[in-house]
């Protein structure tokens, strides 16, 4: 129980922290990164792709190395 209780913990920190960086609203992913975890990592990672588009444009060009 300890165990997923500090996976909690470290993931809505994680998640703050990234959603930071990316201009994300933190609050609000750390808070579903406490009660959910890791298993949001698609979603945000899909969040984050689709705001990154957003303010580019579809006509950019996306490298992928």
């Amino acid at each position: 129980m300890l165990f997923f209780i500090l996976l909690a913990v470290i993931s809505a920190a994680f998640y703050y922290i990234q959603a930071w960086q990316h201009a994300l609203g933190p609050r609000r992913w750390a808070l579903m990164g406490l009660l959910f975890g890791p298993f949001i990592l698609p979603m945000f990672r899909t969040h984050k792709r689709m705001r990154r588009m957003k303010a580019q444009g579809r006509a950019a060009i996306h490298f992928n190395a």
